[in-house]
């Protein structure tokens, strides 16, 4: 190999140290836009769930209308009449996210808001 002017004293590691000091700023962000989409998912499943049970509730009435998840979250439920007839029910759900990295907050949770008309 020949060596052009000036490439004397380069060895062929140069510059390894600094790609190297690249990676730990790219690993963390890619674990903090990790913890976001798991939490970003736990939300929409959780909200999938909550809608499907409410609406459950809402057509058949209460009985038989268990939410699945039901050991790892916290729901709050709520009945509003309607003028004119029928029922407005509310529900809110939070549920914890678990964590993938250090860096996110540890008691991540994800609420989810669902309103169904019973007519």
């Amino acid at each position: 190999m020949k060596l052009l002017k000036g490439d004397e004293n380069e060895s062929p590691d140069e510059g390894s140290v600094e790609a190297g000091l690249t990676l730990i700023p790219t690993t963390a962000f890619f674990l903090l836009v990790m913890q976001l989409v798991i939490t970003g998912s736990f939300q929409m499943i959780e909200t999938i769930d909550l809608q499907s049970t409410l609406r459950r509730t809402a057509l058949f009435g209460s009985e038989g209308s268990e939410f699945t998840f039901a050991h790892s979250r916290i729901v709050n439920q709520q009945s509003a009449a309607i003028p004119g007839g029928g029922e407005l029910l509310l529900a809110q759900s939070v549920t914890r996210v678990p964590t993938i990295s250090s860096f996110a907050p540890k008691s991540a949770k994800a609420t989810s808001h669902v309103i169904v008309v019973r007519e």
